[in-house]
């Protein structure tokens, strides 16, 4: 175990680095966490846009009964007749729709003619349909009642409108992660850029072990060594395992303490955790790649800076897969953060832990250990390569 124990009395130069990409980490998940919401929408509730209404029919029933179910559907908000302010109403966002019923309006209607609510919005407003909606709701309602019910007076007629659209249908929100709602909570976030953190503080730790171990004169007085190289680098291997949980296990602390109650109730710990373990394997063999190349400090720096940023830009770490260019996209399949988000996005939108629904999750954590594999595979290879050019 001599090799083991060296292992990480050399870790502690690296100390600093990996403590430096640590901090960065968590002062943006902290940021991210601020920001974020902590817990999913599980009520649902109506959009009340702001109204302003104008009635100039003055003691016209049926345009007070629209003023009335406008105040029970949106939120109005009571302004004057004076185009002025309501022009300031709309440009300071004050109301997003004016609804002006004209003079004659409950009587016009009554009889048949042409008439219709005036309105004024907020360009581009796209809550004004909701509003636009009510109004026609109401109306219509009242004319099939005018038309086939038999009552005759604008009270009547109002209040047989009012009682059909007293029903309201009721809606039961139920889901896992962030589906409901629509917004994605901290946890989300904290366990995306945990990818970046994982490339940067392990490929610098176990680089830096490849280079102390790799440097010309102890690579050679190790290969004269009694130690079989098959024990060497099997205690290598056994440290940068132990090195790259250690540091798997101190971000997923640091979720729980940031996140530790919503992340609980959401049921999703375990999937995000085991998703962040195939992904520091990934990270302890790519920095096994990059110890066995780089020869010096500087030369490490730059090769993690590269790795780190490239991998996290085009896997979609930083910006959200669902933004991204498609050929860019097509070029991230190729890296396994590309499949590290799309677990984790998947993970976020589970609606049920059901075997359709998982089964992408567990596809693309498979495709991460496979990079794994490949990228120890192919570092062996030229490790192997490298000791029989110096026999």
């Amino acid at each position: 175990m001599q090799v083991f124990k060296a292992y990480f009395k050399v870790m502690r130069s690296s100390a600093a680095s990996i403590a430096v990409n640590l901090g960065v980490f968590l002062g943006i998940a902290v940021l991210l966490s601020s920001m974020a919401p902590e817990t999913a929408v599980m009520n649902f509730e109506p959009t009340r846009t702001p109204v302003a209404v104008i009635n100039r029919d003055g003691n016209g029933q049926l345009a007070q009964g629209l003023v009335d179910y406008l105040g029970q559907t949106s939120r109005l908000v009571p302004y004057p007749d004076d185009p002025e302010k309501l022009q300031d109403a709309l440009f300071f966002r004050n109301v997003e729709y004016i609804a002006i019923i004209p003079a004659g309006f409950s009587d016009a209607f009554m009889s048949g003619e042409s008439c219709a609510v005036q309105k004024v919005i907020v360009p581009a407003s796209t809550s004004s349909y909701y509003v636009d909606m009510s109004i026609n709701k109401f109306l219509n309602t009242v004319r099939l009642h005018r038309k086939y019910s038999g009552e005759g007076s604008q009270a009547e007629l109002v209040a047989a409108a009012r009682a059909d659209l007293a029903f309201d249908t009721p809606v039961a929100m139920k889901s896992f992660g962030t589906a409901t709602g629509g917004e994605r909570p901290g946890y989300a976030y904290y366990f995306a850029y945990s990818a970046y953190a994982l490339l940067a503080m392990i490929i610098t730790g176990v680089s830096s072990i490849m280079i102390a171990f790799n440097r010309p004169d102890l690579y050679l007085r190790n290969l004269c060594a009694p130690v079989p190289s098959r024990s060497t680098s099997l205690e290598l291997a056994a440290g940068h395992g132990v090195f790259a949980l250690g540091c798997w296990a101190i971000l997923v602390l640091g979720s729980f303490v940031l996140h530790g109650k919503s992340l609980v109730a959401s049921g999703l710990a375990g999937l995000y955790s085991l998703n962040t373990l195939a992904f520091a394997a990934v990270s302890a063999c790519m920095g096994f790649l990059v110890g066995s190349f780089v020869k010096s400090g500087g030369s490490q720096a730059g090769a993690v800076n590269v790795v780190t940023l490239v991998m996290s830009f085009l896997g979609g770490v930083f910006v959200p897969q669902s933004v991204m260019n498609k050929s860019v996209l097509s070029v991230g399949r190729f890296l396994p953060t590309y499949w590290f988000i799309r677990a984790n996005d998947a993970i976020g939108e589970l609606t049920g832990f059901t075997a359709d629904s998982l089964r992408p999750i567990y596809g693309s954590i498979l495709i991460q250990l496979g990079f794994a594999v490949a990228t120890f595979s192919v570092t062996l290879l030229l490790s192997k390569e490298r000791r029989l050019s110096h026999l």
